[in-house]
C-alpha cells in the first residue's frame, strides 16, 4: 500500500536536502531512499512526500501516454507526469507545480546515472544489476503478434505495455540481488532496465543502420558490400561491420579472385521487321 503523500510543514527532512533541475526549473528535494521515498519543497513552503512508483504502474502509464507510428515514438510527458502524481496520491493543488519532479522521480529516482550496457551484457540499473541479451527475430515477432489486436475501427491496436513487458522478460538473462523479480522493481529501475533492453534490441541505433537508409552513392555501395559478404560468408551485418577493415579488404580480394565472373548480358531480343530483309518482296492484294 502506497503511503499517502501529505504536506509536512514542520517535519524535518530525514537527510540533507539537495536541488535538482528539470526543464530549467530548480526544486529542493530529499531522497529518503532511491526509488522509494522522496520529499520536495513546494512554492508555498509545504513539503510533499512521493512514495514508490512501481514496475507495473510504470509500464501501464507508458502504454497510456506513449504511442508508436511510422514517424517513431511519441510521448505525452504531461499526461505521464499527471498519472504518476495521481498514482502516488499527491494533492491536486501541487500536481501542476510538481509535474517535472514526477518525471524525474519516475525516470531517475535519485539513483546514479547508469553507465549503459557493458560488452558482456551486464548493466547497473537503479537498484539492481542485470545481464541482458538481444532477443531473436522469432522472439520479437511473437511479442509483436501477442501485442497487436483488432481495434473497434477495423484496424489494429498496439499494446505497448505487453510488448515492453515481453521484451524485458525475454532479454533478461539474470538479475541481482538474488531473488529479485521484475515485478518487484521501482519505476526508475524499470526505466533504466528498459533503456538497456531497447539499446540492445534497437535496429536503427547504429551509425551503420542510418547509412543503410541513405540514398547517396557511398551508402548504396556500403550496403552492397555488406550484403555480398553476408551472402558469401553466412554472416550477419553486425559481424561484417565489427570485422577489422583490413580483414574485410582481404575477404573482398579473395571473393574477386574466386567468384566466377557474371556472364555478359545478351542483347534483348526483338521481333524481326522488314528492315532486317532489304531484298524482301512485298505483295499487296486489293479487292
Amino acid at each position: 500500500m502506497l503511503e499517502k503523500p501529505t504536506p509536512m510543514a514542520s517535519e524535518p527532512f530525514p537527510a540533507v536536502p539537495t536541488s535538482i533541475e528539470v526543464d530549467g526549473r530548480c526544486f529542493v528535494v530529499c531522497v529518503g531512499a532511491p526509488g522509494e521515498t522522496l520529499e520536495v519543497d513546494t512554492s508555498t513552503g509545504e513539503r510533499v512526500r512521493l512514495g514508490r512508483w512501481s514496475f507495473d504502474a510504470h509500464l501501464a502509464a507508458l502504454d497510456r501516454h506513449a504511442s508508436v507510428n511510422a514517424q517513431g515514438l511519441h510521448f505525452n510527458a504531461e499526461g505521464f507526469a499527471r498519472e504518476v502524481l495521481c498514482g502516488l496520491e499527491v494533492p491536486a493543488a501541487y500536481q501542476t507545480e510538481l509535474a517535472p519532479v514526477a518525471l524525474w522521480w519516475a525516470a531517475v529516482g535519485g539513483y546514479e546515472t547508469s553507465a549503459g550496457v557493458q560488452e558482456d551484457g551486464w548493466l547497473r540499473a537503479g537498484s539492481v544489476r542485470a545481464r541482458l541479451r538481444p532477443w531473436t527475430f522469432a522472439e520479437r515477432s511473437q511479442a509483436l503478434s501477442e501485442s497487436t489486436h483488432p481495434s473497434e475501427g477495423g484496424g489494429k491496436a498496439f499494446n505497448l505495455e505487453r510488448y515492453l513487458r515481453r521484451m524485458l522478460q525475454t532479454s533478461l538473462v539474470s538479475l541481482e540481488p538474488a531473488g529479485m523479480a521484475l515485478s518487484m522493481l521501482d519505476g526508475a529501475t524499470t526505466s533504466a532496465l528498459l533503456e538497456g533492453a531497447l539499446f540492445l534490441n534497437d535496429t536503427g541505433g547504429r551509425d551503420e543502420d542510418v547509412r543503410l537508409k541513405a540514398a547517396d552513392a557511398d551508402s548504396q555501395a556500403f550496403a552492397r558490400v555488406t550484403l555480398r559478404l553476408c551472402k558469401s560468408l553466412g554472416w550477419t551485418p553486425s559481424q561484417v561491420w565489427e570485422t577489422p577493415a583490413a580483414e574485410i579488404d582481404r575477404l573482398l580480394t579473395l571473393l574477386e579472385m574466386t567468384e566466377p565472373s557474371a556472364p555478359a548480358q545478351r542483347p534483348a531480343q526483338r521481333a524481326p521487321s522488314l528492315a532486317d530483309h532489304p531484298d524482301a518482296v512485298v505483295i499487296q492484294v486489293e479487292d
